[in-house]
């Protein structure tokens, strides 16, 4: 039976502190479930509510001891105790409560004030004297600072004894986190988030490893125990012919956090199942959300609109294919195959710079690592910087596959919804109108891309309803599927 911990029901120390018991316990078979945001609609099994003080009292011979922190938003001490607590069975306790848990039998071995320095130096102290009980299969990067300061995810790394660090964008910091990316094994993801998105991806890049997005993510540690494959359940309608094809693509769905909590809420796709409007959309979804909490996929999938999923960028986790280091990317190609399938996703979006594409030579070499794979019909790519726009709609081939580039971008300069207007949505549409019917050439197909955090539901329904009769919606793997017929090699 599912032991569930009510997160409003506890004060700041105790959400901390729940964090270790839930990493440690479920590392231990239990299963251990915190009551957050969204999540409990995720649970399939019998359960029942128990007090964090009562669970720690049952359950206390199964701790070693207790590790002492400082729980403060500039201080560290909470990844240190992370480590400590998964290379251990020690406890991570924040130093208002040590008190309260000694009662319970469960002794200080460890205060972590008494390590002094920077926080970089603090943080390599503790990564070099735990590093060879870790396992080096993932990275968790919790970001801890005044504004960023999340209690979540650090069960995850605790639960699979996975180093859990922060490092900012300072050059004491980053050479901490070459250290530790040089440490791992390639081709691992990096859970949690950062404070600098590109110099991070970068980073982490250069080292032949990925990020997935989930700073706000919780109860991994127990959802990891229910791993299974997941199915689509898209209603398919007739296409017609002699149309301009435009397939709508929903951007942003690499964050694994965000499908796991605002999607199918107050977000795009939740505004969508309100909406009276019922036309085909394509959905970004990461893959390896059927791996972290399959639950909440098939809970996504379950929706009965035009909705269709494809991989986000750049399938398994987020990553630019044109600058991931070559002898690693076979590797990463052949986990985002794998997570696809038992995602049932068959279309993989990527990102990347257009000024990374003009060697025609090395860009098929690159993404033939991913057409290779036979359930992997093909792709959409979003090009920077102009806002994913910038490849204009060309078409790029690999292994007789399509990558169809974004022509299109309802993503509005300002960043900001509230600065959307009518006239500008009336623009995007006369854009799309204004696209031949072609079917035999790049110019025949469409895909338009919808950035989530400035466009909302009605204003897609708008732009939609001002297409003329000659614009036909499709999936993403009908559009793949029509070009490569009409467009492919012979």
């Amino acid at each position: 039976m599912v032991q569930i911990l009510v997160w409003k029901n506890m004060n700041q120390d105790e959400q901390a502190l729940a964090q270790f018991v839930q990493g440690v316990l479920n590392r231990k078979g239990y299963k251990i479930f915190i009551d957050i945001d969204n999540y409990k609609q995720f649970l399939k099994e019998e359960a029942k509510e128990v007090d964090l003080w009562e669970l720690i009292k049952n359950t206390s011979s199964e701790f070693s001891g207790a590790v002492c922190y400082d729980l403060n938003c500039n201080d560290v001490g909470i990844n240190m105790a992370a480590i400590i607590s998964a290379a251990t069975d020690l406890l991570g306790v924040p130093r208002t409560i040590i008190k309260k848990i000694n009662a319970l039998g469960i002794k200080t071995v460890r205060d972590l004030a008494e390590i002094k320095g920077s926080r970089a130096e603090r943080q390599r102290v503790i990564f070099n004297e735990y590093k060879d009980k870790l396992n080096k299969t993932a990275l968790v990067h919790q970001v801890v600072k005044q504004g960023n300061f999340h209690l979540v995810l650090r069960d995850f790394s605790i639960a699979n004894r996975w180093v859990c660090v922060y490092t900012s964008e300072s050059e004491e910091d980053r050479a901490l986190r070459y250290e530790i990316l040089k440490w791992l094994d390639t081709n691992v993801p990096v859970y949690g988030w950062n404070d600098d998105e590109i110099a991070f991806i970068k980073d982490i890049s250069t080292f032949g490893d990925y990020a997935v997005p989930t700073d706000w993510s919780s109860n991994h540690s127990y959802f990891g125990q229910n791993i299974h494959t997941v199915k689509q359940n898209t209603p398919r309608t007739p296409i017609a012919e002699n149309k301009h094809y435009v397939a709508i693509v929903v951007s942003d769905g690499d964050n694994v956090q965000w499908l796991e909590r605002e999607f199918f809420t107050t977000s795009t796709f939740g505004q969508r199942q309100k909406s009276a409007a019922d036309y085909k959309i394509n959905w970004t979804f990461s893959p390896s959300l059927a791996e972290l909490c399959p639950d909440a996929a098939e809970k996504i999938y379950s929706f009965g609109k035009k909705d269709y999923f494809i991989s986000g960028v750049s399938g398994v986790g987020y990553a630019n294919c044109l600058s991931y280091p070559r002898e690693h990317l076979d590797e990463f190609t052949k986990r985002t195959a794998v997570t696809m399938k038992d995602s049932d996703l068959q279309v993989v979006c990527l990102l990347d710079n257009i000024s990374l594409t003009e060697n025609a030579d090395f860009v098929e070499d690159r993404l033939s690592s991913y057409a290779k794979y036979d359930n992997i019909e093909g792709g959409i790519w979003e090009l920077d910087p102009d806002r994913y726009g910038s490849g204009k709609g060309k078409i790029f081939w690999a292994c007789g596959k399509p990558f169809v580039s974004v022509r299109f971008t309802m993503w509005h300069p300002s960043g900001k919804s509230e600065c959307v207007t009518k006239e500008w949505l009336d623009g995007v549409a006369k854009c799309v109108n204004e696209m031949p019917v072609s079917p035999y050439s790049e110019e025949g197909y469409t895909v338009l891309n919808v950035h989530p955090w400035t466009m909302s539901m009605e204003s897609l329904d708008y732009v939609v309803s001002q297409f003329g009769e000659h614009v036909e919606l499709v999936y993403a793997d009908e559009l793949i599927r029509m070009i490569k017929k009409n467009l492919g090699k012979k």
